[in-house]
């Protein structure tokens, strides 16, 4: 990203390698703001550092086919970033692994920024379909996906960080009306 790009209000980009870093803090602060009391302790406090540091290090490095990480900075840097893979649930031709703001940044519209790039980039690319998995006790999080269209279609449970989590998948069955919905909450 040019010094240009980065001065401009949260210019959006492919992340590299180079973001592994910030994207791996970004998404470690938001984890322990928003699933405390969700994940366990034990994981906030001591374990999830090195292990989003190791993750973003790795999916930045050697990304999934078809998969991708836009990342949206100012002159502060990184401010949020969504990740988003191509295979991972029957029946849609994408998932949005990730999508986290900064603290000081959320409702603020950043998020459906970074899902409208992506909505475009997965248009482009062919995709019609897109879901995303959201823990159950992150209701917050529902009611956003749920304003932007999305549809309850499953459940399941996610053992992640020793414990069983139960979540919601919310889908997407028509990614441009996804898009369009961004632009009309924003």
């Amino acid at each position: 990203m040019s010094d240009a790009e980065k001065t401009s209000p949260e210019a959006i980009y492919q992340a590299s390698a180079d973001d592994a870093g910030t994207i791996a803090d970004i998404h470690t602060e938001s984890w322990r703001e928003v699933y405390r009391g969700i994940l366990p302790d034990a994981y906030l406090d001591d374990g999830i550092v090195e292990e989003r540091r190791r993750y973003w290090a790795e999916a930045l490095r050697d990304p999934d086919p078809g998969g991708f990480v836009l990342a949206a900075a100012n002159a502060a840097g990184i401010q949020g970033f969504i990740s988003v893979a191509r295979e991972g649930e029957p029946g849609y031709d994408a998932v949005i692994e990730s999508l986290h703001v900064t603290a000081n940044l959320r409702g603020a519209g950043l998020g459906r920024r970074l899902i409208d790039a992506a909505a475009e980039r997965l248009l482009a690319d062919g995709a019609r379909s897109v879901c995303l998995r959201v823990y159950d006790a992150n209701e917050p999080a529902i009611r956003f996906y749920e304003r932007l269209g999305g549809r309850r279609d499953g459940a399941g449970i996610d053992p992640f960080a020793g414990a069983d989590m139960p979540d919601t998948r919310i889908g997407w069955r028509d990614i441009a009306a996804l898009r369009d919905a961004c632009g009309e909450n924003g």
